[in-house]
């Protein structure tokens, strides 16, 4: 197996591209299962290494863990219902009124916890609310977020986890959400 260089300038571009393209496209791959999405982020990675390239000490261990990122938060992005930490994180604000259930009692059972999902975050402090709009309703990224905010993308994760996981540990408690 060949050592990984500490500088990404005893090997050219190309070669970094030509080594590792495979790789990282069935890594993507891997994790998202859409060969098109794979393609467009392991460009995507590569073009971000392409322009830091003199930043980069090992190459290899960032490009893979660039693509797994890019990867990560294409999945999250795409499905609207993620794990975290074990605790299922719903989409709030796709919830409808609309029930193709024929049984009247799932069907109020249904508007009951829409009403207490709602409830709960209507009780969240504004700047929550306003996060998780920002997040969920306006589909912003992180960065939109922090550019909005004018706070750092690691605060925007931060305090998107910490409302996120008192709101679902509150619905879990409510049994809401399993």
């Amino acid at each position: 197996m060949e050592a990984v260089s500490n500088s990404s300038t005893e090997k050219s571009k190309l070669q970094w591209f030509e080594q590792l393209q495979s790789p990282l496209l069935h890594y993507s791959f891997g994790i998202l299962r859409d060969s098109e999405e794979a393609k467009d982020l392991v460009q995507e990675a590569f073009l971000k290494f392409f322009n830091e390239e003199q930043k980069i000490h090992h190459p290899k261990a960032w490009l893979y863990s660039t693509t797994r990122n890019l990867s990560l938060s294409r999945l999250r992005k795409k499905n609207r219902m993620i794990l975290d930490d074990g605790i299922r994180q719903l989409d709030l604000f796709s919830i409808t009124d609309d029930y193709k259930e024929e049984n009247p009692r799932e069907q109020l059972e249904q508007k009951e916890k829409i009403y207490r999902v709602k409830h709960a975050v209507s009780q969240l402090p504004a700047d929550s609310q306003n996060l998780l709009k920002m997040k969920f309703h306006k589909r912003m990224s992180y960065r939109e977020i922090s550019e909005s905010l004018k706070i750092s993308v690691g605060n925007v994760g931060y305090k998107l986890h910490q409302t996120i996981r008192d709101l679902a540990f509150e619905l879990e408690n409510e049994g809401v959400v399993e």
